[in-house]
């Protein structure tokens, strides 16, 4: 399923929605409505973004998500009404988030693929390095077959987001592929969104996800209408912002806390970003031998997908339950500030 051809995403006040394409956000946030066929067990499903810089040099957070119409609110609303019409979440901080966590009326969109633009790939390959050939186009592709309960035969808007300030900003082509297979790894039959973080709306006054100041964190309460068997938690982080202090290039220990008690904690850390170095031709160089993109980072590098990681949550009763979110978020440093993109999907056997 073809998705996208050769779409522009760019910060624009000229973009337009057409009969095909809706844009928001100026343009950084664009979808399609698409019609999954009946997908069966035993076929797995991919999804593949392929993109080029069309004039933003830098790395940029991108997303490819699906927007869940089970609810009678959506994340299309925030799109077309603007996001305060989204349910709110505070934590004390002062800060205002909008549309990131599900409600008994509300559904966040689901990510498919958490992905990073690298330093401007293609339209900047004319600069040079010596012993260096660089790559002419970043694939983003991903096994999405975990969230099969929530795709087959449904008609769903496909979104895709790189927040970027740039008007010549990115070219995407997105692609959406069923394969038969005699291998069956997933068995659930349920995909609850529980919570996504990443503010696609930035360029229409969503807050970045800075609530990880407080003690608090992200706190999302939720209630099971079956029992769960065998649950668990696809979760998706990465650390931004900060500049040598920030949280991007800083260590930082993720805790994930089911009804009041520890499920699972981790340093989400990347350490491979220097093997896309021909990917980043307008990456900076340092007098240390080093590239921008080389550095290590909080769970991403400029021109790779971030991957999930699932958390066993074991067997959950019908009811009430909470889902907690702690990360010891670094302090602000003059203007600059850091932030934490976490999305969360429950998956299980009602």
């Amino acid at each position: 399923m073809k998705v996208f051809d050769n779409e522009l995403i760019n910060f624009s006040d000229q973009s337009k929605s057409d009969e095909n394409i809706k844009r928001f956000a100026n343009g950084t946030v664009i979808l399609k409505k698409i019609k999954f066929p009946k997908i069966t067990e035993g076929e797995n499903i991919f999804v593949e973004l392929k993109q080029q810089s069309n004039g933003d040099a830098y790395d940029r957070t991108g997303t490819v998500f699906f927007i869940p119409q089970d609810k009678s609110q959506s994340f299309f609303n925030g799109l077309e009404n603007g996001v305060k019409t989204l349910p709110l979440y505070e934590n004390g901080n002062g800060k205002q988030y909008y549309g990131i966590m599900t409600t008994e009326n509300y559904n966040p969109p689901v990510e498919m693929i958490r992905f990073f633009t690298a330093f401007g790939i293609n339209k900047f390959n004319n600069l040079q390095l010596k012993d260096k050939t660089w790559q002419t186009v970043s694939p983003y592709r991903e096994d999405i077959t975990d969230l099969k309960p929530a795709l087959s035969e449904k008609e769903l808007w496909i979104g895709a987001f790189i927040g970027n300030y740039d008007k010549g900003g990115h070219k995407v082509s997105l692609e959406i592929t069923i394969h038969k297979s005699d291998q069956a790894i997933y068995k659930h039959n349920a995909v609850i969104p529980l919570f996504n973080t990443l503010n696609m709306m930035e360029m229409a006054g969503q807050e970045y996800s800075t609530m990880f100041d407080k003690e608090q964190g992200l706190l999302v309460e939720f209630t099971l209408k079956k029992d769960l068997k065998n649950a668990q938690l696809k979760y998706t982080t990465t650390g931004h912002g900060g500049w040598e202090n920030g949280d991007e290039f800083l260590p930082k220990l993720n805790s994930i806390f089911l009804d009041g008690k520890m499920a699972f904690s981790f340093v989400p850390w990347r350490t491979d970003c220097g093997s896309y170095r021909l990917y980043n031709p307008a990456s900076g160089n340092f007098p240390d031998g080093l590239s921008s993109s080389d550095l290590s980072r909080s769970n991403w590098c400029p021109g790779t997908v971030t991957n999930p990681d699932f958390i066993p949550l074991g067997d959950l009763k019908v009811g009430k339950h909470k889902i907690q979110v702690k990360i010891p978020q670094g302090p602000r440093e003059g203007s600059s500030f850091s932030a934490w993109n976490v999305s969360g999907v429950l998956l299980g056997t009602e």
